[in-house]
This record gives C-alpha cells, sequence and structure tokens, in this order.
C-alpha cells in the first residue's frame, strides 16, 4: 500500500485534493438543494472518471473494475439524492 502510494503520489494527491473541494462546496451551499444535488453528481462523476482513469494508466483496468466504479459511484449519489430531498 505504502509503495503504492509514493508510486501514484500525484493521482491520490488530485483524489485528496477533490475530495477536499468537494466538502468544502458542500459546507458552503448546505442550505441550497439544487446546488447539493450538483455538487454531488459532480462529485460522483469525478470519482468514478478518477478511478477508471488510474487503473487504466496502470494497465489494469477491466470490465469488473469499471462496473465496480460505476455502481459505487452510482449507489453515492442515490445515497445523497435520497438524503437531499428530505
Amino acid at each position: 500500500m505504502i509503495d503504492d502510494l509514493k508510486e501514484n503520489l500525484i493521482e491520490y494527491l488530485v483524489l485528496f485534493v477533490a475530495v477536499i473541494v468537494f466538502l468544502v462546496l458542500f459546507i458552503l451551499f448546505r442550505f441550497d438543494k439544487t446546488s447539493l444535488l450538483a455538487i454531488s453528481s459532480l462529485g460522483s462523476i469525478f470519482y468514478i472518471g478518477w478511478g477508471i482513469i488510474h487503473h487504466m494508466l496502470r494497465g489494469r483496468l477491466t470490465r469488473l473494475i469499471t462496473t465496480e466504479y460505476l455502481l459505487f459511484g452510482l449507489l453515492v449519489f442515490l445515497l445523497l439524492f435520497t438524503v437531499l430531498n428530505f
């Protein structure tokens, strides 16, 4: 795990910065449901794209990995969508 982190430091740094940005945006727009839905959809799309690109660059991209990222990104978005609509 540590070797993987050192080898892919830039990629994980991009992911870390993106997560921080999305958290800050969530806090800033916490009272605007439309903005929160847009932020959560963009966050899910970013996560799916990041995961696919990360594995593609490493030569480990398979249909199973692509499906996993798609389903997990969709699940997180649907959970946020459900919570934000109450």
